[in-house]
C-alpha cells in the first residue's frame, strides 16, 4: 500500500507529547513492514521553529517525511505549501492516515482525499472527548460545525486507541466505521536497563529509599498536584520516600514547585526538567512505581514505556490503558482523590515481593499488547479492511 500520514508535528519535535512518539513509531514500524509510507508535515514545533530541510523529501527511519514551511502561527500549523503537495500528490496514494485536530493540516488533506476519492481515516485522540471540548467550548463548537464535523462526517473510518477512548466519543453517534488499535512502541530500547543501584547513583538517589516517578508535559491535566500531596500524608511522610517528576513544563511547573514549597517537600520532590532516551531509561531502573492519575488521559505512553522497563504503574481510573493493567495485574488504578493515591502507595511499596510480581506482570502485559511490530501489522489490517471492506477480528469493528 501507498500510505499518506498527515499530521501537524513529527519527529524530533518530541517536546510536544506523546502524539508525536506514537505516530513515529507507527510509521516506522510500517515501513519495515514493507509499506511505502510517506509523511506530510510541517516544521512547526508549537512554539517555536525546528530547523530541517522543508518542502522535499527527507528519509527518517525507512519513512519519507516532508516538512513543509509554517506561515504566520506556529499553533495552527498553517502551511500553504502543504495545502500545495495535499492537492497535487494526494491522488498518487491508496489511503490517507490524519492525525490532525484544532490545526491546519488535516483540512486540505481532507479535502484533496474527498476530491480525488481516496479514503481517509482520522485519529481523534481524546480531542473530542466533552472534556476537552469544554475547554474554549464556544471557539471550538463554531470551528467544529464550519470544518471538522465534514472531516468526520466523510472519514471512511475513526481509529481510537483503546476502548475507554471509544466509548468516551459515543455521545457524538458517529456514523462511520471504528476501529481500535492502540499506540505502538520500540520495546527493544528497553532491554539493557541498568542495575537499579547504578541508576540510582547516576541520579543521586540514596539505595535504600523509595522512588515514585512521573515523566511527561509538566500540565495541568497530569494533576501533579494530588500526587505531591498524597506524598505529604502522614502515613508517608516517616518513610524514605522521594517523587521525581521529568518533562517539560507545559504551564504548571511553577505552581507545582510552590505547592511542594508550601507542604515541606523540597528535599523529596526533585524537579529533573526534559529527559533523554538515555535518561529516561536509567530513570525507570531507578523507580519503585511509575505514577500517571492525569484528570484526561488518551493513552498513556509513558506509563507503557515504565512498564516496558519491568515498573509498575499507579494509574488514574481516567487514563485510557488502565483496564488493561487494571487486567494484567500490572499495577493500581485508583480514583482522583489524594488518599486513594496514598493509599495505592502504601499498598504498593508493603511487600516488596509483591511490586516485583507486579513490575514483571508489567513488562510482559506491554510487550504483548503493545510491541509496534505487532500494532503495526494491526494497522496494516485495519487499512486494508477499509480499503475492501473486509472486517478483521481482533480490531473492535463497530459500523453504524
Amino acid at each position: 500500500m501507498k500510505i499518506l500520514h498527515v499530521t501537524p508535528a513529527y519527529e524530533p519535535a518530541w517536546h510536544l507529547g506523546g502524539v508525536v512518539r506514537s505516530v513515529s513509531q507507527l510509521c516506522r514500524g510500517m515501513a519495515r513492514l514493507g509499506q511505502e509510507v510517506t509523511v506530510f508535515t510541517t516544521d512547526s514545533g508549537r512554539d517555536r521553529k525546528l530547523s530541517l530541510p522543508l518542502n522535499c523529501p527527507v528519509e527518517v527511519g525507512g519513512v519519507k517525511v516532508y516538512y513543509f514551511r509554517t506561515e504566520f502561527s506556529y499553533k495552527f500549523f498553517y502551511s500553504r505549501t502543504l495545502r500545495e503537495a495535499c492537492h497535487k500528490s494526494l491522488k498518487n496514494f491508496d489511503i490517507v492516515h490524519l492525525t490532525s485536530f484544532w490545526c491546519y493540516p488535516g483540512i486540505p488533506a481532507a479535502a484533496a482525499a474527498r476530491k480525488e476519492g481516496v479514503p481517509y481515516l482520522v485519529s481523534v485522540r481524546g480531542t473530542l472527548r466533552e472534556s476537552a471540548l469544554k475547554k474554549k467550548a464556544f471557539k471550538k463548537w463554531l470551528y467544529f460545525q464550519a470544518i471538522e464535523r465534514k472531516t468526520m462526517r466523510r472519514a471512511a473510518a475513526i481509529h481510537y486507541t483503546t476502548q475507554m477512548e471509544k466509548e468516551l466519543d459515543e455521545y457524538h453517534r458517529f456514523r462511520n466505521p471504528q476501529f481500535i488499535v492502540p499506540n505502538g512502541f520500540e520495546v527493544n530500547e528497553f532491554n539493557d536497563l541498568k542495575r537499579c543501584r547504578d541508576a540510582r547513583k547516576i541520579w543521586g538517589i540514596n539505595p535504600e529509599s523509595k522512588i515514585i516517578t512521573f515523566l511527561g508535559r509538566l500540565h495541568h491535566v497530569k494533576a501533579l498536584d494530588l500526587l505531591i500531596k498524597s506524598i505529604s500524608t502522614y502515613e508517608l511522610k516517616n518513610k524514605e520516600l522521594n517523587l521525581l517528576i521529568a518533562g517539560p513544563d507545559d504551564g504548571a511547573e511553577g505552581s507545582l514547585r510552590l505547592l511542594t514549597n508550601n507542604l515541606g517537600l523540597n528535599k523529596r520532590v526533585r524537579f529533573l526538567g526534559e529527559v533523554n532516551h538515555q535518561e529516561r531509561n536509567s530513570l525507570f531502573a531507578a523507580s519503585d512505581i511509575f505514577a500517571l492519575v492525569s484528570t484526561d488521559e488518551n493513552f498513556g505512553n509513558a506509563a507503557v514505556e515504565a512498564m516496558l522497563a519491568g515498573v509498575p504503574v499507579l494509574l488514574s481510573e481516567h487514563v485510557g490503558i488502565c483496564r488493561e493493567v487494571q487486567a494484567d495485574g500490572a499495577g493500581i488504578v485508583v480514583p482522583l482523590e489524594v488518599g486513594a493515591i496514598a493509599g495505592a502507595i502504601e499498598q504498593m511499596l508493603a511487600v516488596p515481593e509483591r511490586l516485583l510480581t507486579m513490575g514483571q506482570a508489567a513488562a510482559a502485559s506491554a510487550r504483548r499488547r503493545y510491541d509496534v511490530n505487532l500494532v503495526a501489522r494491526q494497522m496494516a489490517t485495519a487499512y486494508e479492511d477499509i480499503l475492501t471492506g473486509r472486517r478483521s477480528p481482533g480490531l473492535s469493528w463497530s459500523d453504524r
